[in-house]
């Protein structure tokens, strides 16, 4: 009787973390302002998409490859001076 209980007790605490995970928000994919293409995306043209700022990209491709400003990027929205009065 007492193994039972236990049992419907960790089934239940279970079932409530599931739950409580899954109304949970996923996280969304960071999409960055720039790209490097060539120099070792290995002939895809996808390009590598994780750099800030134009500088960045330079850096990092050190001569190998060109940077540019990825066309999936999308700003953020400007908050609004209302929101962040309070």
């Amino acid at each position: 009787m007492k193994t039972s209980v236990s049992r419907l007790a960790w089934t239940v605490v279970s079932l409530g973390l599931l739950l409580l995970a899954s109304r949970m928000p996923s996280r969304a994919e960071i999409t960055y302002p720039f790209c490097k293409l060539g120099g070792g995306d290995l002939g895809t043209g996808s390009g590598y998409c994780n750099f800030s700022s134009f500088e960045q990209c330079r850096q990092a491709s050190a001569g190998y490859g060109i940077c540019q400003a990825n066309p999936a990027y999308v700003p953020p929205a400007p908050v609004s001076a209302r929101r962040l009065k309070r």
